[in-house]
């Protein structure tokens, strides 16, 4: 027995920033969460197979996390899937093309951080911030 606490959420993730990677992964195991980390472009495809109760996507960075949002949100096996994605506070036409795209959630990287072990616990995530 580890001492982790048995859940059987999925999280899937597509954070390039190897800091905030490293930070995610080590709250998805304290939760005893399950955590999948790929890249943007499979998010979907890896959505549809595992069925997280939630994905996180670093935005910014790439078109492709922006299709990656449209497609979860367009497919009828994953639209309901909660997605929260975190940006620079400075980057808002990042903001409102995640909301644009279906992103449930838009945190400043410190709001992400400050609210990670929630999101992790399975809080339901607000409305767009």
């Amino acid at each position: 027995m580890t001492g982790l606490p048995l859940t059987n959420r999925c999280v899937v993730a597509a954070i390039p920033d190897l800091f905030f990677a490293a930070r995610v992964k080590e709250v998805a195991r304290a939760s005893g969460t399950s955590l999948v980390l790929t890249a943007a472009g499979h998010v979907p495809e890896v959505a549809e197979v595992r069925k997280p109760q939630l994905v996180i996507l670093e935005l910014g960075g790439s078109a492709e996390v922006l299709d990656a949002a449209r497609e979860l949100k367009a497919n009828p096996a994953t639209r309901a899937i909660r997605v929260v994605g975190f940006y620079s506070h400075v980057d808002q036409e990042t903001r409102r093309a995640a909301e644009a795209a279906g992103v449930d959630l838009m945190l400043p990287r410190s709001a992400f951080t400050a609210r990670l072990a929630e999101l992790m616990a399975g809080a339901a995530p607000e409305a767009a911030s």
